[in-house]
Formats: C-alpha cells, structure tokens, sequence
C-alpha cells in the first residue's frame, strides 16, 4: 500500500501476518538537524533565486512598479489599496475595513464580497510601515511564489519520503511513526529531487505568472495550498501518532482559512479537493477489509476506525478554520442569506473557461512561443464584441505543459492506485477549467449536420450550488489543477530515477554519492525544461508611481471629494464609464472620497444610482465616443453645478490616456472638453505636470439650511438607498417617495455648520396604511448618531427632530429613516380576483383594454410576471382558461369588424366553452360592425348584460364565466376606451411610509 493510507495489517505486523505484507522499518539513517536545516534552506534559497529572476524585471523596480498590464482592469491596484485601505481603516480610524465610504461617493460599499486578499494585506503592514506600499505589495507577491514552491516541496516529499519503497519515518515508542522523515541521503535524495522538480512547476507554472500579469493578485496568493494538502493527508495519515495526526488537523484548518483569506474561492476549492481526498480514503478503507480480516478484528470495525479517524480530523480542521477565518468568513454568509449576488444567468463563465486547446498552447508570456500581450488583451475585447474575431475567447491561462504532462501522465502510469487521490484531483479540476461547455478554439457551438448542439460539462453542476455558484471563472480552476500535475510530474520523475539507478549501480551500494550527483542532475535536466516551457518572462509591469499634484491635495483640510477623469464605476457585473482603477489607487496619498470606483460584488442598487444621473450619462457617452442627445445635455448642464455642491467635488483631475487603452484613448480630448464646459471649474487649473490638468470647483459659499422636496423633478440624487425607484411620485396628493426598506437614506448637503448651535430636521410622513396595521414608528440617525423616534399617525403630518451641531458636517450629510414596520400592498390591501357576481375567482390576475387602435389581454402570475392573452386579431378576441391553474386552454380572434361569417364563428367557438370555464373577452376596433344577435347571446352566456343595440359603437371588455346568468359578470363598456381589471393589489413593494419634503435648519 502507498504512504498515504496504509492497512492496520502493513502498520501492526505480529503472529500469523504474512511477512510479504509486514510494514519493514530498515535501520534509520539519520542525518543532523544542521544538515537537514541546510538542505530546507537551500531549497528556499533556490526558489527565492528564481522567484527573483523569473520575475524579471521587477526586482530592479521593486519599489516603483507593480506586475500588471496598464491596458487592462489595474486589478494590480485594486490589491495595493487593499493593503492601504486595511490600515486607514483599522488602525488609523478604528472602523470596519469591510466597509468604504471612500469609493462609490456618497454611497459607499461594502467590502465583504470585495476581492481583498485579506492574508496579504495583513502581512505586508510591517513592511507597509517600514517601507512603502509598493514594496510590501511584491515583497508578499514574491514571498508566495516562495512558499508555493516550498509547500509543494514539502508535499511531494512528504508523500516519496513516506513511502515504505522509498524510505519510511522513524517509529516512536507506540510502534507508530512520529512524522519526522528520516531517511538515509540516498532515499532523500530520490524523494528530494522530484519534491524540488514538483515546487519549481507549481510556484512558476505559466498560470501564475499570466495571473500576476493582469493584475489578479488573489490568484497568485497559492502558496497555502499545498501546506493545507499536506496537513490534511498527514492528519489522516494512519501511521502517525493521534497526537501528530490532531496537530496536522489543527494546521491544515489554519492553511484553509489562510486561503479562504487570501480568496474565498480558494476555499471552496479546497473544499472539493477535500471531499476527493474523503471519496479515495474510503475507497481504500473498503478494498482493505480484507486485509484487516487477517487481524483480530472485523472488517466492519476497521472501516468504523477509518472513517472515526477521518470525522475527527476534518471536525478539528472545520473548527479551526471558522474560528480563524470567521471575521471575514460569518459576514459573507450573512451577505449570502440576506442578498442576491448571484450571476446573472452564466455571468462571464463561457469567456473566462479555458479552451481545450489552452491546455497544450503556451501563453501569451512566453518570450518564444508566445505573442505581444497588449496585442493579445486587445483581441479579447473585440472577441467579446464580435464573433468574427478568431481565436480564444480570454487570455490563456491554463497551458499545462507538454514536459509536465508527460511526466504526470508517467506517474500515473508507474504509481495507479498510489497517485489517485492525484489523479482524480488532476482531471476534476481540469475539467473545471474548460467551464459549463466544451469549448475548442474559440467556439462552444457545434454544427453536426445542419444541428446547433454544445457539450455541457461537469462544471455546469457547479453553477447550481449555492455559494458554490459565485465563482465566475472557471479558469481559475487551474490552480488545483496545476497542484496535482505537479504532484503526479514529482511521482513521474520519482520513477524515472528510480529506473536509472536500477541500471547504472549495483543494489549493494545504496549510497554512492554518484548516484545523488547523476540524480540531481538529471532533476536540473528535467526541472529546466519545464522551466522553459512555462516561461513568462519579461513580466508585465504596471507604474506604480503616485502623481505630485495629490501631495497638495491631501494638504487640504476641507472634507472635500475628489473626481478624476477617465470617469467610470466597475463591479463583478460590468462598468459604467471607462473606470480606472489606478486613480483610485492614488487615493493612497490623499485619503478623500472619490466620485468612481472598483468595487466587488454589490446590490445593483450601487451602479444604477450613478447611471441615472443625467451628468454621469452624458460623460460618460462622451468617454464612450457616443452621442449626447439634446435633452440629456441640456440636463447635465442644469444638474452640474447642484452636484458638484452635494457631492462637495473640491478637484477635477484631468488624466491623459495610456496608449492602446480603450476607449479613452480614442475620445479623452472630447471627454476634457466636456468637463471643463459643463462643470464649475476655475478658469486655470492649479496643476498641469506629467500631462495631468488639475483643476478647483466654483461652488457657491452655501449655508447651514437645505430642504428637498422628494417627489419633485430632479431630487433623485439625494437619495440614497431604500427609496422607490420612481424618478418622480405623488402619493395621498402630494410629491412623495415610498420607504421601500427598513432603513431609507437621504443626502443632505451643508456649509458653515455651528458646532455649537441646535439643528431642526422637519420632514413630511405619511405612513402606508392599512385595515388592522399597526402602527408605525420612525427612527432617525443622521451620519449615523441616533436622534430621536417617534410614532405616525395615519395620515401626512410633519415630524420635528433636534439634532446637535456636532452631529452635522460641512459636506454632504447622511439622514437615515429606520422604519418599525414594512408591508406588501398586494398581500394587506386587498382586491379581488372574484369575477362579477359569477362567485367564481380568477387563478391569475387580468387587465383587459379597447379601444379604436387595440385591444389587449394581460395575465399575470402570482410572481407577477406577464403574459399576453389575447389571439390580437381585430374584431373580438375570446380566450378560455383552466379554472384551477389559470392556463390558457384556447384563444381565437374573430374579425367580426369585417362580416357576419366572423360573428357565427365566434357564436359557435362560445358554445364550445366548456360550462364552469373563466373566458375572458376584448374587442379590438369596430368590432360591433357585424355582431349578430347569435354571437350577442353567446356572450350573454357569459354572465354579460349586453344587447346588439346597446354594442353599437362600444369597446367593450369582459370577464366572464360560461353558463352565468346575464349580469353577474365583469364588464366594462365605452365608447372611447373600455378597462378593465380583476386582480388583487398588483403591488408587490414592501412599503414604509410616504416621505415629501425635508428641512433642515438652525
């Protein structure tokens, strides 16, 4: 059996046990503590060289540049204001860093769902502190390239080391191993060289480098990977010690939070990667029944204590993991429960899959093999577009590597059952990276003989799991998938010098130092060549140098914000504005709330408030290239001077394009012009240095006082979350907005506040009410300091709130509604689906019109969603429904508008009705024109009161019930437009209260 799960038989020996299958331990060989902490270093030594070089040129500009490619996102200075932002919060202003009010101005985001790489931005504050940002940023970037060599070093030695044909541990007094590996230097050697060849492939596998690249710094942070894998095989290790086996357990829970932290997609791999480690160990548990029948218990037992075995390992390593990671780790199942951050259908999973052939097709990085990377980004954007554009839909990122693979494919080959857990880690995660469908160069749809078909695959499954879902990208798969190719490459080179000694050296001389010398040779011979193959070398790098002009900025005192153009907001989900997320990098220098940002996951409340400005839409159509029509220009010029004083904007920074960065490289002149039109700016700019014009606003002196009228045209930016989404209302005869959620929030702007003095807040309330509700009750927090609650009564009425000075800021100010009570009008407002007098209740709610142009039928389902019921035809549409589910079992149109031949189809088709039945009746146009009293009595079988006079010149619209008696049904009639509904309260908002107008003042 291997060393990763041998039998109660191979570990116990003793009387009646075949001595083929006894666990032999050879006389230990052991080797100093010196000699084995020289040879530790220099492997560390080793991959810190090559972390280095391999990295070229960064480590010549180490303190100034980052790795990223400024044509892309500038993820690259997402994670390096990361590691800024985590201080400033946390030690600088004692609050949260999972919450921001400094990008996204004035709405702030939360950073719980944010790509913060948490592990990292820890790490790096000494050097942070010491140094600069920069320099903590690829210090901790090297350092992971480091350790994930050094952790799959130890991984693979670990598993040869272990192994009874290459050199077992040394045994404790209990007769079980102690952990500690041992063995003589020549089965070190045999065990170290392929541990070393299988760290240089995971740490500089092309993956990582294309991922450093652009700018993808979680997907670097790797290297706790291989020590989680390490930890969880040794706490299940059988051999060891239960003490050695527990603190394998409580280290491996410690390395899955170290990932989670890093990435909490990670963790989730982790987490499939372990349920394969589970699925093999019990498949092992099973086969060896039958060797643990040779032994004085049942095989039912041995399995028992195999699986009790494995149950208390995994319960130490989910319990420390929580405990570790459970800061970040209860927020975002917080956010999960209580939010929908789901994708949107697929999200981006077809273009962020690997093709099939990226497995064997070296990356763009490649110095020979591979291509010009802006070149490469460039023809991704326009793939996206167009479908014409040949070639892979995303940058390559999962190239394997011919050398590697063979050498995985030959450890397959040589080791089976030993390498499965390996094996099946190996394909799994391969299969995940090729996403929900099978994808060959570029395409996903096949035509087989004239047939549109696709290949669904595993991942698929994956898009169905909750959380599991959130992972967007399958190629970030290769990860795992890049572990267990360098796992199975050690095992292929294990074998491979295992068969070369076999043939140079006689068996009696274990030892030969010229067998370690050949070994390690033929290692360096291997290990180069999968160097070569994965190189990546010079690697992109972004300039990470701040602009002077922000050091005069941040000596400003005033609580002032800051926009910067090219303008843009991003999340997971898409952009508004062409975003640059390197200026809000800059934001390390200054600190002040920028209007713009790169954010994570969020409610889509966050993106479509700034694309509802008519200032923002206009910009951003001129960055964009696109036409500002008339009336949306003429908006943005009405509104600039009133936002630029609520969002308290102090500067405009005018950025010049970095080449081939699209599309504002095309149209920033235009995007300048704008800008300095539209907003109140100084008539010179205060900076104009290194192509940058930075300019100061004109805003009025203002005051201590501000209303707002909600409901009136033009207030939208004032509020912040909670509110209906209608531009303007009126609601109980006044402009109003509803409170749609427990906390609604405005933004009020003020100037020269007096600390001192008093402030009244009146604001008019009318609560939504209904029969038997209850009564509400309003809080209020202004920039979140409780002022006050107080009760409604039913009716508008103005409420009075004194808040303090010192709670009030000259900028913009934050006033919160907390509201006791939210009802849906549809469930406590009543309506009636009951048809006429029939007695008889429609399933689905239904709004019936004609009129001279039209007629239509509008079914809606219990979640509101539409459908169109009518056949659409002029004359009179009929249709019958299924009374129980709604369904529609026939429609027909009959243009009875046209002759009498019409009007007795539709006498017979209302005969064929079947009794009991819902039929709903529309007419579209001059429908009367050639009724016949045939057709007439028909609908008076409905339950309509009608007559063929009475018809003359009508639109008429009916809901009835076959076999009723004239009278009892739904009905409208008119000679201009005839409506008609039966439906309950089609409102499905959650409702607070109405909200009018708002004043504050001294």
């Amino acid at each position: 059996m291997t060393g990763q799960g041998d039998t109660e038989t191979t570990r116990r020996g003793g009387a009646g046990t075949p001595s083929s299958t006894r666990f032999r331990l050879p006389a230990p060989h052991t080797r100093s503590v010196t000699g084995r902490l020289r040879s530790h270093v220099g492997v560390l030594g080793l991959f810190t060289v090559l972390a280095a070089a391999l990295s070229w040129p960064l480590i010549a500009r180490i303190a100034a540049w980052v790795p990223g490619i400024p044509q892309w996102a500038f993820d690259e200075s997402t994670f390096v204001w990361n590691t800024w932002y985590l201080k400033h919060a946390l030690i600088d202003n004692l609050s949260s860093p999972l919450h921001t009010d400094l990008v996204y101005y004035p709405l702030g985001v939360d950073l719980i769902l944010y790509t913060y790489n948490f592990f990292h931005a820890l790490v790096s504050q000494p050097l942070h502190l010491a140094v600069n940002l920069v320099v903590a940023s690829n210090v901790t970037l090297l350092l992971s390239t480091v350790l994930s060599g050094y952790g799959a070093f130890l991984l693979v030695r670990y598993l040869l080391a272990t192994d009874p044909q290459s050199g077992p541990g040394t045994q404790g007094a209990d007769g079980r191993m102690d952990g500690r590996v041992r063995p003589s230097s020549t089965a070190w050697a045999r065990s170290a060289f392929p541990a070393v060849l299988a760290g240089l492939l995971f740490a500089f596998a092309s993956n990582r480098a294309i991922y450093a690249s652009l700018g993808h710094y979680d997907m670097v942070t790797t290297q706790w990977i291989p020590f989680y894998a390490l930890m969880l095989l040794r706490s299940l290790d059988g051999r060891l010690s239960s003490r050695v086996r527990r603190r394998s357990a409580a280290l491996a829970g410690l390395f899955f939070a170290f990932n989670g932290l890093a990435e909490m997609i990670l963790a989730v791999f982790l987490a499939i990667f372990t349920i394969i480690v589970a699925v093999v160990k019990l498949g092992e548990a099973r086969r060896d029944q039958d060797a643990a029948a040779l032994i004085p218990r049942s095989g039912i037992q041995f399995v028992i204590r195999r699986v009790g075995t494995m149950f208390a390992a995994f319960s130490i390593i989910g319990i420390v993991a929580f405990i570790a990671w459970s800061p970040v780790l209860v927020p975002i199942l917080r956010q999960f429960l209580t939010n929908d951050f789901s994708l949107k259908g697929w999200g981006e999973a077809i273009p962020l899959s690997t093709d099939l052939l990226g497995w064997f097709t070296p990356t763009v990085l490649h110095p020979f093999f591979g291509g010009d990377l802006v070149a490469e980004l460039r023809r991704v954007q326009l793939r996206a577009i167009s479908e014409a554009i040949g070639g892979f839909r995303d940058v390559n990122t999962a190239y394997i590597g011919w050398m590697s693979a063979g050498l995985a494919v030959l450890g397959v080959l040589a080791y089976g059952k030993r390498v499965r857990i390996w094996g099946w880690t190996a394909l799994i995660f391969a299969l995940f990276t090729l996403g929900p469908f099978l994808q060959i160069n570029g395409q996903y749809r096949f035509n087989l003989d004239g047939i549109e078909t696709s290949y669904p695959l595993p991942f698929a499954l994956l898009h169905y799991i909750p959380i599991v879902k959130a992972n967007r990208a399958p190629n970030r798969n290769s990860v795992l998938l890049m572990l267990g190719i360098a796992v199975l490459a050690g095992y292929g080179i294990h074998w491979l010098l295992a068969k070369i000694h076999s043939q140079r050296e006689p068996r009696e001389h274990p030892n030969n130092r010229s067998r370690t010398v050949f070994a390690g040779a033929v290692t360096l011979l291997f290990g180069l060549a999968v160097l070569f193959e994965h190189l990546a070398v010079p690697l992109p790098l972004s300039d990470a140098r701040i602009p002077a002009v922000y050091q005069e900025i941040a000596a400003d005192p005033r609580p002032v914000s800051v926009m910067q153009l090219p303008l843009g907001w991003r999340n997971s989900f898409g952009t508004f504005g062409p975003e640059r997320t390197q200026l809000q990098y800059y934001q390390v220098a200054h600190g002040k709330p920028l209007i713009g940002g790169n954010i994570s996951r969020a409610p889509d409340f966050k993106m479509d408030y700034f694309r509802r400005i008519p200032l923002f839409q206009a910009l951003t159509n001129v960055e964009f290239g696109k036409a500002v029509a008339p009336e949306l220009d003429a908006a943005a010029r009405q509104q600039a001077d009133e936002l630029v004083y609520l969002y308290n904007i102090g500067y405009v920074l005018l950025f010049p394009p970095i080449p081939e960065r699209y599309p504002y490289v095309d149209n920033w002149q235009a995007a300048w012009a704008f800008a300095k039109d539209v907003l109140p700016l100084e008539d010179e700019p205060f900076w104009t240095k290194d192509g940058i014009e930075a300019y100061r606003t004109v805003q009025p002196e203002g005051s201590d006082a501000f209303s707002v009228a909600l409901g009136e045209p033009g207030t939208f930016p004032y509020r912040a979350e909670g509110w209906d989404a209608a531009e303007t209302d009126r609601i109980y005869d006044l402009p109003a907005i509803w409170a749609t959620e427990a906390e609604s929030c405005l933004f009020l702007p003020l100037r020269q506040v007096d600390i001192n003095a008093d402030y009244t807040l009146r604001t008019q309330i009318h609560p939504f009410a209904y029969p038997g509700g209850p009564t509400q009750q309003v809080s209020m927090t202004i920039n979140h300091t409780m002022v006050g609650s107080q009760a409604l009564s039913g009716d508008w009425q103005t409420l009075t709130w004194v808040a303090p000075g010192s709670t009030l800021q000259n900028s913009i100010n934050r006033i919160c509604f907390q509201w006791a009570h939210l009802a849906v009008p549809r469930e406590v407002a009543g309506g009636s689906r009951m048809i006429g007098q029939t007695g008889v209740t429609l399933p689905v709610d239904v709004d019936l019109k004609s009129f001279a142009d039209g007629g239509f039928m509008a079914l809606f389902d219990e979640e509101g969603n539409q459908s169109d019921g009518s056949a659409g035809r002029r004359g009179v549409n009929v249709t019958v429904l299924q009374p129980q589910t709604g369904e529609i079992v026939a429609k027909e149109g009959f243009d009875t508008a046209a002759n009498e031949f019409e009007s007795a189809r539709l006498a017979d088709f209302l005969a064929q009705a079947p009794d009991g039945a819902p039929v709903l009746v529309v007419s579209k146009g001059d429908a009367w024109r050639h009724l016949t009293p045939a057709a007439v009595d028909g609908l008076r079988r409905l339950g309509a009161d009608l007559s063929l006079d009475g018809l003359q010149g009508q639109y008429f619209a009916i809901v009835g019930v076959k076999g009723a008696a004239p009278g009892t049904a739904a009905m409208a009639m008119d000679n201009t437009e005839a409506f008609l509904r039966v439906s309950l309260n089609r409102d499905r908002r959650t409702l607070a209260a109405a909200v009018g107008q708002v004043i504050i003042e001294r």
